[in-house]
C-alpha cells in the first residue's frame, strides 16, 4: 500500500511556499521497498507551457487634463518558455498573454450656480488584454528556482472622456456645451519582474511572481461628438497618458525536457545551515523622509516620519556561500507630515497661507536579494527592486484681504506612487527554522502629478464669487523615504523521501 502526501502553501506577491513529504510502505514480507527515485538534482532545462491568474493595479495620469486615478482588476492567461540550466544558473525566455479586467474612472465637478458656471468631467479606462516577452535569469538549487526577468510589454486599452458644462450668466438663457469621445489604443512599454518557482512532482512546477510594467507617455486619439447649444458635431481630440502597472501572478507550468541531471552539475550549499527554500515573516520598523511640491516653491518641502509594520514572504536558493532570493513585503504605515507657510504681501493688505500634508497609508515592496554566508547561520545581503506607496494628500490655500474678505480652497486626494528601492541587511538563523533580520531600505519615488478635489469658499465678490464652488487642482510631488526594519522569519524546508518497513 502506498501513501503520498503533498501540501502546497502559496504566499501572495512574488514568492511561493511549498512543503512536501512522501512515504512508501510495502507489506506481506519484511521487504524494504522504495518509491521510484527522482533525479538527484532537478533539471530546469526544457520547453514549458502553463497558465496563470493574478491581480493588478496602477495609476493612469492624463497629462493633458486634470485626471489621475488608479485602475484595478484581475487577470488570467497562459505562458510558454524555454530554460537552459548551466550549473546553478538558469537562462531562459518567456512569453505570456493575459485577459484582464483592469478598470478605473474619475469624476470631477467644477463651479457652482453662484459662480455662474457649472461643469462635470469624467474619464474611464479599461485594459482588456496584455502580453509580455522577457528574458529570464535564474539561480537554482535542486527544485527551487529564483529569477529576475526583463523585457517588453504590450497592452490594449479603451479610454472615454465626457464633459457637460453650462455658463449660466448670459441673458436670455444659459449656454450649454459638452464633449463625448472614446478611443482604443495599443500601448508598448517595458517590464521588470521577480519570481520564484518550485518543482512539485514529475514535470509540474508552481510559480509566483511580481511584474512592473511601465507604459511611457503616449497620445490616445479619441473620436466622438461635441454638443453646443443643442447642436451636435463630430469631434476628435488626443490626450497624453502615462501609466504604471503592478501585477502579482501565480501559475502552474508543465516542462517538456530531459529528466537527467544538468550536464554541468550545480554547486551544493556550503556545509551548515541551508538558506534554500521559502519563508514567511512579520516585521516592524520606522520610516522617515522628505516630500517636495515643486509647484509651491520655494516653500515646498517638509519632513515625514512614523512607524510601520507588516508581513514578508520570500524564497532563497543557495550555492556554496552565495544566496540569491526574491522577496515581497506589505507594510501598513502611519508615516505622515506637513508644513504651513504664511506669506504677507502688499504692505500687509493680503495674507496667504498654504498648508500641505501627506500620509503614507501602505507600502508594497518587491525586490531581489543577493547575499553571502559570512559565517554559519549569518547571512549578509543587498537588495534592489520596486516600491509602491498608497498616499493621501491634503492641500489648503487661504487668502485673507484686510477689510474685504477671504477665500479658502482646501482639496484632497489619494494616489499610487511608484519608485525604486535599494537596501542592505543581515539575517541570523537563531533557532531551528527561525531567523531574525535587521535591514535598511532607501526608497526614491519619481516625480508625479496628483489630482485633488474640494470646495472653495469665498466671503467676498472681490474673489470672483460669494459662497461655495466645487474645485480641483493638479500638482507635482517628488519624494524619498528611509526605512529601518526588524523582522522574524520562518523558513520552510523540503524533506527527502523517508522509507520504513517492518511488519
Amino acid at each position: 500500500m502506498g501513501v503520498v502526501r503533498t501540501c502546497v502553501r502559496l504566499a501572495a506577491g512574488a514568492t511561493c511556499i511549498i512543503l512536501s513529504a512522501s512515504a512508501a510502505i510495502a507489506a506481506d514480507v519484511p521487504v524494504v521497498l522504495k518509491a521510484p527515485a527522482a533525479p538527484a538534482v532537478y533539471n530546469w532545462t526544457g520547453v514549458y507551457l502553463g497558465g496563470h491568474v493574478g491581480y493588478g493595479t496602477g495609476m493612469k495620469d492624463w497629462n493633458s487634463f486634470i485626471f489621475d486615478y488608479p485602475v484595478r482588476g484581475f487577470l488570467g492567461g497562459g505562458q510558454i518558455g524555454f530554460n537552459q540550466q548551466v550549473g546553478n544558473w538558469v537562462f531562459g525566455i518567456e512569453a505570456d498573454a493575459s485577459w484582464t479586467n483592469l478598470k478605473g474612472d474619475q469624476t470631477i465637478f467644477l463651479g457652482a450656480p453662484t459662480a455662474s458656471s457649472i461643469g462635470v468631467g469624467r474619464t474611464t479606462t479599461s485594459i482588456d488584454r496584455m502580453a509580455t516577452v522577457a528574458g529570464r535569469l535564474g539561480f537554482a538549487q535542486d527544485r527551487w528556482l529564483v529569477y529576475v526577468k526583463v523585457g517588453a510589454a504590450w497592452a490594449h486599452e479603451t479610454h472615454t472622456f465626457n464633459t457637460d458644462q453650462a455658463n449660466l450668466a448670459p441673458i436670455p438663457g444659459p449656454i450649454t456645451f459638452g464633449t463625448n469621445v472614446a478611443g482604443s489604443q495599443d500601448r508598448f512599454g517595458v517590464m521588470l519582474g521577480f519570481g520564484s518557482e518550485f518543482a512539485l512532482w514529475g514535470n509540474w512546477s508552481f510559480k509566483s511572481e511580481y511584474n512592473f510594467i511601465d507604459l511611457p507617455n503616449g497620445l490616445v486619439r479619441m473620436t466622438g461628438t461635441r454638443t453646443f447649444l443643442g447642436v451636435v458635431t463630430p469631434s476628435t481630440q488626443s490626450s497624453e497618458i502615462h501609466q504604471a502597472i503592478h501585477l502579482a501572478k501565480f501559475g502552474l507550468n508543465y516542462r517538456f525536457g530531459p529528466d537527467a541531471p544538468p550536464a554541468i552539475a550545480p554547486s551544493p550549499p556550503v556545509a551548515g545551515y541551508n538558506w534554500t527554500g521559502a519563508y514567511v515573516g512579520l516585521q516592524g520598523g520606522y520610516g522617515f523622509g522628505r516630500k517636495q511640491w515643486p509647484d509651491f516653491a520655494p516653500n515646498d518641502r517638509y519632513n515625514v516620519d512614523g512607524w510601520l509594520a507588516g508581513a514578508t514572504t520570500g524564497a532563497n536558493a543557495q550555492a556554496g556561500v552565495f544566496v540569491l532570493g526574491v522577496e515581497t513585503e506589505w507594510l501598513w504605515s502611519n508615516i505622515r507630515g506637513g508644513s504651513r507657510n504664511v506669506v504677507t504681501s502688499f504692505a500687509g493688505f493680503l495674507t496667504e497661507t498654504v498648508d500641505l500634508a501627506t500620509k503614507v497609508d501602505w507600502l508594497s515592496l518587491s525586490s531581489v536579494r543577493a547575499g553571502f554566508v559570512a559565517v554559519d547561520r549569518w547571512l549578509v545581503y543587498v537588495k534592489g527592486g520596486v516600491a509602491l506607496a498608497h498616499e493621501t494628500h491634503n492641500i489648503a490655500v487661504t487668502q485673507v484681504a484686510t477689510g474685504i474678505g477671504s477665500i479658502t480652497a482646501p482639496t484632497s486626494g489619494d494616489a499610487l506612487h511608484t519608485g525604486y528601492l535599494a537596501g542592505i541587511g543581515v539575517e541570523h538563523a537563531f533557532a531551528g527554522n527561525w531567523s531574525a533580520k535587521l535591514e535598511y531600505n532607501y526608497l526614491n519615488f519619481r516625480l508625479m502629478r496628483v489630482s485633488t478635489t474640494g470646495t472653495t469658499i469665498s466671503t467676498s465678490p472681490a474673489f470672483g464669487v460669494v459662497g461655495s464652488v466645487a474645485d480641483a487642482r493638479r500638482d507635482a510631488i517628488r519624494q524619498e523615504m528611509h526605512l529601518v526594519k526588524f523582522g522574524i522569519n520562518y523558513h520552510f524546508s523540503v524533506f527527502p523521501d523517508v522509507v520504513t518497513a517492518r511488519y
